[in-house]
């Protein structure tokens, strides 16, 4: 591959695009839509690539990295110079990975490929370092000695709230120094997200969610939030939305954090706490709309959920 024909102008933000067009060494080419920013500690890019046949590209490094990759559709894949192994991503899928140095290819394998990434550099990356998740001491562990390491023993599926950051990063408003910690605070943010999912799977492997599924699972969500106080089953969520119950509980909670059931509490007590901002309403009349015959139950779960009572609101 001709290296010039990679090389982007540095973009000043990721709403920016350039299309590149590059070969590799067997001759299949492609085009490649391309935005990045570097701030202090990190390189940001996202990308949109398309080829009719599979593209090869080397690359070799020597600096430190820890990598935070998102395959947000198609499949792409890894491997050392040395090995036959590959690490494949496919649709909907992240990894968080850290490389002593890289001498190696990556290849796009599908038609269509949409990513996002960030590369940290120390001394950003060990501001990250934390031992409070047993993913994360194994992680930090093996950083710590130099060994190439993965958060996670299995790609992980792109959450709503992750892919809700992400977009975010991609619209940044900011210029100078606020824009710096724009982006720091929101690549701490989506590796805490990263890191609490893989926490959450304690080494297994996550189930795996289609593409159609990803949509039907949407569909669920929405209608939880459009019938919220409606009596709901995970039976009838999932005959609506076209999904098994297992597909239902497991892939929701994969995909946005929670169970079907934590999103419509937090959906309830979103609503009550607006109904206690917004109006003259009683803490007894908030509690009776979303479900609640008892005051205090009301008044114990809003403030397990925000971290303080009902009352203070009315005050």
């Amino acid at each position: 591959m001709n290296d010039n024909e990679l090389k982007a102008p540095l973009l000043s933000d990721l709403s920016e695009t350039c299309e590149l067009h590059y070969t590799d060494e067997l001759g299949a080419s492609g085009y490649m839509n391309i935005s990045e920013i570097k701030i202090d500690g990190a390189d940001i890019f996202a990308a949109s690539c398309k080829q009719k046949h599979e593209i090869t590209m080397r690359e070799q490094t020597e600096t430190p990295t820890l990598n935070m990759y998102f395959s947000l559709q198609g499949q792409s894949a890894a491997w050392e110079a040395q090995s036959k192994d590959r690490y494949v991503l496919n649709d909907n899928e992240h990894v968080i990975s850290f490389m002593p140095s890289f001498d190696g290819y990556y290849a796009l394998s599908s038609p269509e490929i949409k990513s996002f990434g960030i590369s940290l550099y120390e001394p950003f990356f060990r501001r990250l370092f934390a031992t409070d998740m047993d993913c994360l001491k194994r992680f930090w562990d093996k950083v710590d000695a130099g060994k190439m390491a993965e958060i996670s023993k299995h790609a992980l599926p792109v959450t709503s709230k992750q892919q809700l950051l992400i977009n975010e990063m991609q619209q940044c408003v900011y210029s100078g120094h606020m824009k710096q910690l724009f982006f720091e605070s929101k690549i701490i943010e989506l590796f805490l997200l990263q890191a609490e999912q893989a926490d959450s799977l304690d080494g297994q492997k996550p189930i795996k969610i289609e593409r159609h599924n990803v949509d039907k699972l949407h569909a669920a969500k929405q209608f939880v939030q459009q019938r919220m106080f409606d009596p709901l089953t995970l039976n009838g969520i999932a005959r609506e939305a076209g999904l098994n119950e297992f597909m239902l509980k497991k892939g929701f909670k994969e995909l946005f954090g929670l169970t079907v059931f934590g999103y419509l509490n937090e959906l309830k007590m979103n609503y009550a706490r607006q109904m206690l901002l917004d109006s003259n309403c009683t803490v007894y009349e908030a509690a009776y709309t979303i479900g609640y015959n008892e005051p205090y139950n009301f008044s114990k779960a809003f403030k397990k959920h925000f971290g303080y009572s009902p009352g203070e609101l009315k005050r």
